[in-house]
């Protein structure tokens, strides 16, 4: 019955196995197979019937015998497996770009039991080395035309990697570049063979040396323009000095005439250099902007000074109107900024011979230290029809020909502003139309700076009336905004004729703002007949003029004279200045544009006017000798000349001299060269060394340093920034305007050497002109001793520096940040960022008041 029962089991079960899975069922069926036959083996044996031993013994070896077969086909199949996985794996690697090998070591010897990628068929390697075979690699390096040296390199670098090393290197071979990677498998410390794969960089070192060629020729381009530039801009600074010192002497019209169009074709000229350069620049990728903290006044002041000598003989009105609510400084790059407008205003006044051209600046937004600002540039020139307005931005490439051909210019300007304010995170936007104007936006987000209170109103209001006399509406809108915004109660007259019949009138005003190219006007007898109506006791008379009209009015009657001069265009910090000054300090005639004015005070400027500075030049350009004696003779300076620097050094020890001048581009002995030599004497550590070059390519101004030069000109040579860089370091002044810093303590102990002290205060703030915001990071990462280690480092400068206000702020700040640690968030002790905020600051004070900031 048992027996019975287990036989059918058995039938059962092969019932079920039928519809079970493959890979169940065979391991299943083998195990069942095997156990039937072992039972009706055993059966058979015992059974005492024939007829039944028969049938079982034979059942039994049924059953063995399926299992045997049972085994057979599992094996057979799992080796097919294994064959379909080796095929697949095969077919991947032949296809990969490069190809992969195994490694094995045989005595001394390395094979290739597996060489397999697509790289192989396009060298016509067929080998198809796999499991089945081996193949030698001295072999396989002669097929591959291998050098002995390469041989044995890469006999090498299999070594390096069966002793376990991951091993990474190139190899070159008939016309193409590989890059091989050496992967150790090791099994119990030892290695068991290695997996190398081979990455067909051939393209990429195409590429790259492609690169590598574009990269020379623009060093090789940046070099020859570098050099151009150093060879146009050196005759060119001689044409526009001998010009501003004619300009000086006695002329008839005629030859001012042709003086004033031969300043303005050597300003087109350095523009269209300049322009040239800068997009050089661009397209290699090394126009670089600078984050310091600057005001906007400032900027438009000086702007407006440039674009006021544009304007000749043009009757145009150029008018600023600017939002009395932008902050007082921004942080972003002046410089640039400023050469964006002004390429924009420049483009608008040569295309404009009627009617106006508007700057109006807009506050957009303010948010989080950010502010949104509106540049717009409206003119009332030829306009630009819709299909050319694409073209504006294209290097080279004017609206049309005719266009090019009437107005001149290189196509340049519009490119590289838009370049600029894309740089700068903003864009330049346009709208015209032709026969009518032109309008031209640039956008631009920047950070508050320090200085910020809120907006440009001044704190402290001026009061009393003033009277607007001005033809243009744009002139008198912008004046009474200026105005009113300063306190003043205003008043507007459209016409000369109007003012007149106002002070018949009785009328009386603290200010008069009058243009003076008014029709009426113009004439020397109506302007006494004028000046003669108005109370000069009370009443400040403020001229309204150009650059260029200047000069004719104050050759007139200076008994009959207004009490200062006004410059078009007027900005807010202009006009303030000429409000400000009182009757009896009222501006020469000639001297209160920014260039004249400064020409003019020079030697106020300088110093005492009864005391001569010494001052020893090199200089090799004769021309440029002639410009540069006559400006530093104006400045109370007794020049010395020498063409080269071994005749400079010569004369160094002969008497005492106040300054060195010279350029750092010399026969026999350069700049630099020059300067390193005068630095090696302890004698002139003090000796202030002004550099000059005409070089495209501005040096760094660590490496002039390094040189121990302290300042650096570039030609040509605006008399402003010359002046003011004299001012500074004659007599060392400016280690007197300091902020927070004993300079003569710090210099004593650097061995009263002021260019190293120049050089470390240089380094100090460029390394921490940022802090607040390393410091703000670091913490915000949970960095508290890096952030520590960051102040530790501030602490010690400082010391060095001499600067005993702020260190004293330092420590505080550091006892602040060890607080914060005292709880996982320092919420308890958030005053280290006050501290923090008071000591940037006092670095941001520093910063500005250095000469070179």
């Amino acid at each position: 019955m048992v027996r019975d029962l287990v036989l059918y089991a058995i039938l059962i079960l092969l019932l079920v196995l039928i519809f079970q899975r493959q890979l169940v069922r065979q391991a299943i069926t083998g195990v069942f197979y095997g156990v039937a036959g072992i039972l009706f083996l055993y059966f058979g044996i015992s059974d005492k019937t024939l007829l039944t031993c028969v049938l079982e013994l034979g059942m039994g070896q049924m059953f063995m015998t399926l299992f045997v077969h049972a085994l057979t086909t599992a094996k057979n199949s799992y080796g097919q497996r294994l064959l379909d996985k080796d095929r697949d794996l095969l077919n991947l690697l032949r296809v990969q770009p490069g190809f992969t090998f195994r490694l094995e070591k045989s005595g001394d010897e390395f094979y290739y039991r597996l060489l397999e990628g697509e790289l192989l068929e396009r060298v016509g390697l067929n080998l198809q080395v796999n499991y089945n075979k081996r193949e030698h690699v001295k072999r396989l390096g002669d097929i591959l035309e291998l050098s002995s040296e390469t041989m044995e390199q890469l006999s090498q670098y299999y070594k390096q990697a069966w002793f376990g090393d991951r091993t990474v290197f190139e190899l070159e071979f008939w016309e193409y570049s590989a890059l091989i990677t050496l992967h150790p498998v090791r099994e119990d410390g030892n290695t068991r063979h290695v997996i190398g794969h081979v990455l067909d960089i051939t393209e990429y070192k195409a590429s790259e040396q492609k690169r590598k060629e574009m990269d020379e020729a623009n060093r090789a381009k940046s070099t020859f323009l570098a050099h151009m530039s150093h060879e146009i801009r050196t005759p060119l600074n001689g044409i526009i000095g001998l010009s501003k010192l004619l300009n000086k002497t006695e002329l008839t019209a005629v030859q001012r005439d042709y003086l004033h169009k031969l300043l303005a074709s050597s300003r087109t000229l350095s523009s269209m250099l300049s322009n040239v350069l800068d997009f050089s620049k661009m397209e290699a990728g090394s126009l670089e902007l600078e984050k310091v903290e600057f005001e906007p006044e400032k900027m438009l002041r000086h702007l407006a000074d440039t674009v006021g000598t544009l304007l000749e003989d043009k009757e145009i009105e150029v008018v600023f109107i600017t939002d009395p609510a932008l902050p007082k400084s921004f942080k972003g790059d002046p410089l640039r900024m400023e050469q964006v407008l002004s390429n924009l205003l420049t483009n608008a006044i040569k295309f404009t011979n009627q009617g106006h051209v508007l700057l109006q600046v807009k506050m957009l937004s303010q948010q989080e230290g950010r502010v949104g600002v509106s540049f717009m540039v409206e003119d009332t020139g030829i306009g630009i029809s819709e299909t050319c307005i694409d073209k504006l931005f294209v290097p080279f490439i004017q609206a049309s020909t005719s266009t090019s051909r009437r107005y001149g210019g290189s196509g340049l300007g519009l490119a590289i502003s838009k370049h600029l304010a894309e740089a700068m995170g903003g864009k330049v936007e346009v709208k015209s139309r032709l026969g009518e104007y032109s309008q031209f936006y640039f956008n631009v987000e920047l950070e508050t700076g320090e200085l910020n209170a809120g907006s440009t109103r001044i704190e402290k209001q001026i009061k009393g009336k003033a009277l607007i006399v001005a033809q243009h509406e744009l002139v008198r809108y912008s004046l009474n905004e200026l105005l009113q915004d300063l306190g003043l109660k205003t008043f507007t007259n459209s016409s000369f004729q109007e003012s007149v019949d106002a002070f018949q009138k009785g009328e009386h005003f603290d200010y008069v703002i009058i243009d003076m190219g008014m029709e009426g006007l113009r004439e020397l007898d109506s302007r006494r007949q004028w000046l003669q109506m108005l109370d000069r006791q009370i009443t400040q008379i403020i001229g309204l003029t150009t650059v260029f009209q200047m000069e004719t009015i104050a050759a007139g009657d200076m008994n009959h004279s207004v009490d200062a001069f006004l410059s078009k265009p007027v900005t807010r910090n202009a006009l303030l200045e000429v409000l400000c000054w009182k009757k009896e300090q009222s501006v020469p005639a000639d001297g209160n544009t920014l260039e004249t004015h400064a020409t003019m005070s020079s030697h106020n400027e300088i110093g005492d006017t009864t005391q001569k500075y010494q001052i020893l030049i090199a200089e090799d350009n004769e021309i440029n000798q002639v410009v540069i004696t006559e400006f530093l003779a104006e400045r109370n300076f007794e020049v010395t000349m020498v063409t080269n620097g071994r005749e400079l050094i010569a004369l160094l020890e002969l008497c005492y001299w106040d300054m060195v001048l010279l350029d750092l581009h010399m026969p026999e002995m350069d700049g630099f060269e020059t300067a390193r030599h005068i630095r090696r004497n302890k004698a002139f550590n003090r000796l202030p060394i002004i550099a000059f070059t005409a070089d495209a390519v501005q040096h760094e101004q660590e490496v002039c340093l390094r040189a121990g030069i302290n300042a650096v000109l570039f030609k040509p040579v605006h008399e402003l920034t010359a002046a003011r860089v004299l001012t500074s370091w004659i007599n060392l002044a400016w280690l007197q305007d300091l902020h927070g810093i004993h300079a003569e303590q710090s210099i004593a102990g650097m061995d009263g050497k002021v260019y190293i002290f120049q050089f470390a205060l240089y380094k100090w703030v460029q390394e921490y002109q940022y802090l607040d915001k390393r410091v703000v990071r670091k913490m915000d990462n949970g960095q508290l001793s890096s952030a520590l280690r960051l102040i530790h480092s501030l602490k010690g400068g400082t010391g060095n520096l001499c600067a005993p206000e702020l260190l004293a702020k330092v420590i505080e700040l550091e006892k602040a940040l060890k607080r914060s640690n005292e709880t996982s968030t320092g919420a308890l002790y958030p005053d280290w960022k006050k501290h923090l905020s008071t000591v940037q600051k006092d670095i941001n004070q520093i910063k500005s008041s250095l000469p070179w900031s």
